[in-house]
Parts: C-alpha cells; structure tokens; sequence
C-alpha cells in the first residue's frame, strides 16, 4: 500500500475528513498536472467536442440525443426558437456594469441566460445537423463577440467567466461548422477574459479560497482553457498554474466526507456547474478528478442532506425553497457521473427536470430500468467537514421523518447563517421547524437584520433575540464557529451533541445541545447554557403554521402532517409568538408563511436547561419531564435520558 493510500484511509478510520487529508494525492499533484499537459501536447491533438474526448460520442450521450432524450432535445430547439435573438428585443445586453444592485443583478442573469444560448444552440446543430442553429449562434456570437472585444472584458469575475465559458463551449460543439474568422473570435473571447480577469481570480484563491466567485471563476476559466489548449498559444501558459491552485483547494467548503458548507442550494448550484468542467479535466486532460476524495464522497453528502421528496433544503442562502427542479436536474447530473447503489437509487427517485437543459443533455447516459434502495446502507450520517448531522427514520421512504443537525467549523461564513446548533425538523413532506426568511439577495436588509441572524433559526437566543457573532462587517465568520462533539446512531435512536459557545462571541460560556431521535417519529432537544451575566434565555420554533395550545403543550397541524411540542424548563416558562418578518425580505411574495415562537424564560438567570419533546405522530407516548436537582431527565417509554455528569445519557 503506497503512503498516500495508508494516509487517506487512516485519515477516514480516524474521522479527519479535512482538505489536509487529500491535499497531498499524487495523482493531482504538479508534476502529475505538468505531465498531464504535456501529454496533451505529445500525443495527436484532440479534436472537439474535447468534453466528448474528441471523438463523435461518450458513453451513449449522442445515441441518448436521439433516444431517450429526444424530448429534451426538441424541448431545447423549441426554446431556443421562441427566445431567438434575430426575434426577441435584446436591448437589455449591454457592456459589463457592476453587479452592485438587485436591478444590475437581475439584468445580468437575464443576459448571462442569453449567453448560455450561444452554447445551446451549438451542441443543438451537434445533435441535430440543422442550420437554423448555426444562425443562430453566428448572431449571438455577432451580439456579445464584438461587445466583450470592444470593451477588454472588463467588468466583474461573474461576467468575464460567463463569457469565456460559454463562446469556449460553443466553439467546441460547432468547431467543424465555424469558418476560420469565427473560431478567431471565439479564441480572442477567451483570451481577452483570459487576460482581464484570471489573475485576479487566480491571486484571490491562493488568497481566500473560500472566495466563491473567484474559485468558480477559475474553474470556468479551466474549462475554456483547455478547450483552446494547443489551438491558443497562451492557453498552456495559464491553464498549468490554474489547474494546480484549483485541485489543490477543492473544495473549499469540505473536507474528503463530501460535505458542502455553503449549504443544499449551493451544493447543487455550485457543483452542477462545475460537472462540465470536471469532465474536460478527465476526459481531455486523464486527470481522474472525480476519484478526488471530496468529490468522490459528494453523492453522499447530497443523498442524505437532501433526499428524494424533500419539502425544502437544508441550512445557509436559498435551502428555505422548494427547488423541485433544480434538485432534479443538478441532482441527476451529478449522480449520473457515479456508479454507487447509493448514487444511482438517488438519480432514479427524481424527477421534474427541465430536459432542455444542458445539464441533463449532455449527462452520462444512464441504464434504464429501476434501482433498489442498497441494502446494508445507514439511515443517518454525520460530515465532520461541516459539522452536519442528517437524522432518517427511513432515509428509503419518501414520507420519512428526517431531523437536520449544524455545528459547523465554518460558522456563519459567507452563504452560512449564525445557526450554530440549529436544526431542521421536516416529516411527510411537510416543514415542521423551518429555516425561516427568504434569500431575496446577497446582504439585502431581510438578509442581513433577519435571515442571517440566530434568531431566524431553531437555535438559542436571549434578551430578545441576541444571537451568534457574524463578525464586523456582519457578513459572518468561520471564527464565529460551532462544532459536534458526539455522534451516535443505533437501530432505535442518533444522538448528536454540538457545541456553540464560541458562535456567540465571548457573550455565553457553555451553549451546547444535545438531540436525541427516537425512531420513528419522536426528537428530545436538551439545551444546556450559561453565561457570566444573566440572560433572559429563548428557545426558537419557526413553523409555517401557528401553533395550538392544549393541555399536553403545543400542537402544529399541516395537511398530513403533525407535531406535537412539549418545551420544559426549571424554571417557569413564557412564549411569545410573531407572524411575518420585519424587515420583509424585498420579494415577500416568494416566502411561505411564518410564524416566531419564542419559549423564553421569564426571570434572567446565568444558567439555563431546556428540554423539548417533539413527536411527529401525536399518538405516540408522551414523555414525562422532571428535573430532580434542577437537572433534566426524560422518561420515554422504556428509555430514560438524562444529564449524567456534563453529557446527555440514553439508557
């Protein structure tokens, strides 16, 4: 066994599922990068599409064009004829301006969509052979070529990355069809946002390479790049020290668990767009990248964090939304790149995707037939990497009780929130606690005052609603972090303990929690807290419905969902219940309804317990509350938890 092979599993065995535990594989080291594309040079030049290794096919995607996804593939031409650039008004595309409002924002994902346009029209002419596409993609090529030329590129990384991407991609898909003049043009896009914006993306991630916008940036630039590579003398020269940073960093949001600390919305977002550069780094250039220990794992880390049926996603910017399609469209893309059980269950238990995209078109082709549910596989996982804990009943069932655990080592960092110890409680297809707010945009008010905030979240507050630290410029921090310190998962019952006191920036000395989920459908939440100055202690509850009293507690009803809530204390208890969001978020229209219920105690103390009983099926057994020396104790049937020493015990 090689050093490295003896590292990587020692470091699985040993739970450390950090970027220093693959940082140092070989296969992507930079003499191995260096070889690679020298290799490249070496050998007989690669035609195009390079994405299909430069031949007519890969693994059945043309045959599938004709197949399978012929629906698809008329679906596109259909679309790509109603929004025509030689038919719609095209007005609205103009030289690159700064990205520094929701209006500009909004402009630019409208033009940006126009743009993929040009790439869609190109690999329609390679499926179909019809010269209406080629028409069309001249006069796209004829709208943004000369305006990204004219103006050097200039603008933001978004807007420069776009463009080179997308003229690159076209050139690769229509290559034979193009006349010397355009395949010129198409080079000089790439070569022009080459030389405006890949320093700066490339210095920034050696920098931060948490800095999302630069590292997809460089990524998208790899892609272009090595499209071009032989046929653009400069393209060697920056693809080597591109593809060195960015194997070296990815990803910079998990470790070799798989784990996304972004959250379930830029998991997907993030990842399905980087599947089509991923190929080119494996097929053109034989660097075997999804063998890279974090992407390896990333299958896992979606099919337990957002599984099949879901009613939401799960933590940070954009999860509080049901993405039906985006889930089923990145979600097969990307689980149709791997061949576990697991991965290809996932891919057969979604659908409503929108099959005119290229996401899905120029997938892998995938065995038809149905998958099983692989036999042995857990109902529940802990990512280290992120700190997330993912709690099933029955991960196989689309009508599972599923409980969502964050403690993460990235904080409130960038699309992460100040939810240090926060969970998710989602049964039947309905949200019962909720993420509450709605991602209107990047450091909107909403964003900002509400939704970033702790108080947004079923996680612990006090003096009403002072929360998590989100660093000085309130966008958030990793110093401002959590972390799980115990996980474990049995037949009957998971209990997964995080630590968050260090989330609320010197202002609590002990914030941990501790949830125990009894299967099938019942959660004990124990909170212990305390703080050098008394503190008027909240327990939050976001639910989509108002809450019902009755004499057992609390009870939520959705259509063909429940919970019954019971949320005890030592000392005597309070709740006070607010509908809506202030600040509204900017597009209220988007946010279901919302309702704060904040259990919070009514004298302040320097220590606080609370324990919450939450039964998704409220004719299971109650449990009973006690808290003999001011300590807790549940009972609950036969199993009794308590606080033994400083840790919670299940006997």
């Amino acid at each position: 066994m090689s050093r490295w092979l003896y590292k990587l599993l020692l470091c699985a065995l040993l739970g450390h599922a950090t970027l220093a535990c693959s940082a140092d594989d070989p296969r992507f080291s930079t003499v191995a990068i260096a070889s690679a594309l020298s290799a490249f040079e070496q050998t007989a030049k690669i035609g195009h599409p390079r994405l299909f290794r430069g031949g007519a096919d890969h693994s059945g995607i043309v045959e599938a064009a004709s197949a399978e996804r012929a629906g698809g593939v008329k679906a596109l031409s259909d679309y790509l004829h109603r929004t025509s650039v030689r038919v719609v008004d095209m007005s609205f595309i103009s030289a690159a301006e700064p990205l520094n409002s929701p209006t500009n924002l909004k402009n630019w994902f409208k033009q940006e969509r126009t743009l993929e346009g040009l790439a869609e029209s190109a690999v329609s002419w390679y499926f179909t052979r019809d010269s209406w596409f080629l028409d069309e993609l001249r006069a796209r090529m004829a709208i943004f070529g000369p305006l990204v030329i004219d103006n050097q590129c200039h603008g933001e990384l978004m807007q420069a990355r776009a463009y080179a991407w997308y003229f690159a991609l076209a050139y690769d898909f229509a290559y034979p069809a193009l006349n010397a003049a355009e395949r010129e043009l198409a080079r000089n896009v790439v070569k022009t946002c080459a030389l405006s914006a890949l320093p700066s993306a490339l210095k920034n991630v050696k920098a931060n390479p948490r800095d999302g916008i630069a590292f997809h940036a460089l990524g998208k630039f790899i892609g272009a790049l090595t499209i071009v590579l032989g046929e653009l003398p400069e393209a060697r020269g920056w693809l080597e020290p591109a593809l060195q940073t960015y194997l070296a960093t990815l990803s910079p949001w998990g470790g070799d668990d798989g784990g996304y600390a972004n959250g379930s919305s830029y998991v997907l977002w993030d990842t399905g767009e980087s599947l089509l550069i991923w190929d080119l780094i494996e097929r053109a250039l034989s660097l075997p990248i999804y063998q890279k220990a974090w992407v390896a794992q990333l299958p896992r880390f979606i099919a337990y964090t957002l599984p099949p049926g879901t009613p939401a996603g799960v933590f940070g910017d954009g999860a509080e939304v049901n993405r039906k399609e985006e889930w089923a469209r990145f979600g097969k893309a990307i689980m149709s790149r791997y061949s576990t059980p697991l991965a290809r269950w996932y891919e057969k238990q979604l659908f409503g995707e929108d099959i005119a995209r290229l996401h899905v078109l120029l997938s892998p082709r995938q065995p038809s037939g149905s998958a099983p549910w692989p036999e042995g596989e857990a109902n529940s996982a802990y990512f280290p990497s992120v700190g997330w804990a993912a709690l099933h009943d029955s991960l196989a069932d689309r009508a599972r009780v599923s409980v969502y655990f964050k403690s993460s080592p990235y904080g409130s960092l960038n699309h992460s929130h100040a939810d240090q110890n926060g969970f998710l409680l989602y049964a039947h297809g309905k949200v019962l606690a909720m993420d509450s707010g709605y991602y209107d945009y990047y450091n909107s008010p909403h964003w900002r005052n509400w939704y970033k905030q702790t108080k947004a979240h079923n996680a612990i507050t006090f003096d009403a609603g002072k929360g998590q630290g989100l660093g000085a410029d309130g966008l958030g921090s990793a110093q401002l972090a959590g972390k799980i310190t115990r996980f474990v998962t049995t037949a009957d019952y998971d209990l997964v303990t995080g630590d968050a006191a260090a989330a609320y920036d010197g202002q609590v000395s002990l914030a941990k929690r501790t949830l125990v989920f009894v299967r099938p459908a019942t959660l004990v939440v124990i909170d212990q807290l305390r703080s050098a100055t008394p503190r008027q202690w909240e327990w939050n509850l976001h639910t989509t419905a108002p809450l019902q009293t009755n004499a057992a507690g609390y009870k939520l009803n959705l259509e063909g969902a429940e919970m019954c809530a019971e949320v005890s204390a030592p000392d005597g208890l309070a709740l006070a219940t607010q509908a809506g969001y202030t600040p509204a978020p900017q597009w209220a229209a988007a946010t279901t309804p919302h309702y704060w219920n904040r259990f919070f105690y009514k004298t302040p103390k320097p220590s606080a317990y609370f324990v919450a009983v939450l039964r998704m099926d409220c004719t299971l057994p109650r449990a009973q509350v006690s808290f003999p020396a001011g300590k807790p104790v549940v009972n609950l049937g036969n199993r009794q938890i308590s606080l033994v020493g400083t840790e919670i015990s299940v006997r």
